[in-house]
């Protein structure tokens, strides 16, 4: 199957694209390449493919690459850059806005309101207890975190000289501290403590009551690297496949529970159907806070037990519109069509030379962010990197030292 890439770049009102010449049969030259109207690509003799964007044809203009991992200087690859009809520029100016605040988060309070179970996303088994899910069996009180600053909104609350009089939800005057050491059998969350909000639904994770979670296998884990503000956490793990689900802690004097959105699903009644989202987008979303909160772009990314540094990541563009399909590795592979809303980044790997040195750099650097994932987590981010590097052709993948790739949203 041919191999295309295609990148709609707002900024330039273009659209990018990249068709891989064929590598076997006859030879054309890549003739059979071309535009179909202002809305169609013909990518070879018998397959032609829709495009994102309605495109103005006769403005297009027309150049070839070649295939650095091939050895040869042959030009392998086709362009396209194509104008964006006028059109079509403003109606995406109208849907597409580019402002970080307004791009939607994955699973938001509202999306998830009447959940009915939330089961794991590895086994499907349920992680609730079977208990009501309130005492009264009403539906959860579900809201969302202010993740992007909730650490600068607790800061400001908790020094306030008048926090007592202003309007303060109690619940959020505390941040989430793990469990570090064997589990209490007694929880010393009192009536009168009784929080007002059942669920609390951040970027990468929801806080709930701890109670809701009851039957879930709990292990403590201990840190490989002393010295941290914290060196062990106690995980919730699945009681039928054993896969990690969360972690058990502390908001003040409650015990919560912090589920992981890429570990877990949303089971709703009406109607029935469940909600899940991946690793990509819970990672892109927690970068996109970063960004939007403090204007950081730089991040590294370690493991959670191991606190090592594993990735690098370079934030270049978000809410980037792509369409492709990979280079196969065989003539037979028959490789899926993707068309993504994504975070546009450059990464550096950990079997890189100077992946030391320049970690060690960009952690001493006030403008880069850490993200801790679990160990598991931050091999599967890695592949994934790499996975989503192919989709670009090979002459465009390497810049400034790093690897471009991308982050579904």
């Amino acid at each position: 199957m041919t191999a295309y890439y295609m990148e709609v770049l707002d900024s330039l009102k273009v659209v990018d694209i990249y068709v891989e010449r064929a590598r076997s049969g006859p030879k054309s030259g890549g003739s059979d390449i071309q535009l179909v109207g202002t809305t169609e690509l013909r990518i070879s003799a018998d397959s032609v493919i829709s495009l994102p964007v309605t495109v103005s044809p006769r403005a297009a203009a027309r150049s070839s690459l070649a295939d650095p991992e091939s050895g040869s200087d042959a030009e392998s690859w086709v362009r396209i850059r194509a104008p964006i009809a006028l059109d079509c520029i403003k109606a995406r100016l109208e849907q597409a806005s580019q402002l970080i605040a307004s791009i939607e988060k994955p699973i938001t309070a509202n999306s998830i309101q009447g959940v009915s179970d939330i089961g794991c996303q590895s086994c499907l088994s349920s992680l609730l207890a079977n208990t009501p899910l309130t005492p009264d069996g009403d539906a959860l009180g579900i809201r969302d975190l202010p993740s992007a600053f909730w650490s600068e909104l607790v800061d400001c609350w908790v020094c306030h000289p008048e926090k007592d009089t202003v309007n303060v939800n109690a619940d959020l005057l505390h941040v989430f501290e793990p469990e570090v050491a064997e589990a209490a059998t007694k929880n010393i969350q009192g009536p009168e403590t009784k929080p007002s909000v059942d669920m609390w639904v951040g970027d990468t994770y929801i806080l709930a009551a701890e109670c809701l979670f009851k039957d879930v296998t709990k292990t403590l884990v201990h840190m490989d690297k002393k010295g941290r503000f914290y060196n062990s956490y106690t995980e919730l793990c699945c009681a039928s496949c054993k896969n990690v689900v969360g972690e058990i802690g502390r908001m003040g004097p409650r015990k919560m529970a912090k589920v992981y959105l890429n570990r877990v699903q949303f089971v709703l009644p009406n109607p029935r159907s469940a909600i899940s989202v991946s690793l990509s987008q819970v990672v892109s979303r927690e970068i996109l806070s970063h960004v939007g909160a403090h204007a950081v772009y730089r991040f590294v990314v370690e493991g959670r037990k191991s606190c090592q540094p594993v990735v690098l990541i370079n934030v270049v563009g978000w809410n980037a519109e792509i369409q492709a399909r990979a280079m196969s590795s065989t003539q037979t592979d028959s490789l899926p069509d993707i068309s993504w809303r994504c975070l546009k980044i450059l990464f550096m790997r950990k079997d890189t030379s100077t992946f030391d040195s320049q970690a060690k750099q960009w952690l001493d650097d006030s403008a880069t962010e850490l993200i801790s994932l679990r160990d598991a987590d931050t091999d599967s981010l890695l592949r994934t990197l790499v996975e989503n590097s192919r989709l670009l052709p090979p002459p465009l993948r390497g810049m400034a030292n790093m690897t471009r790739s991308f982050l579904q949203m």
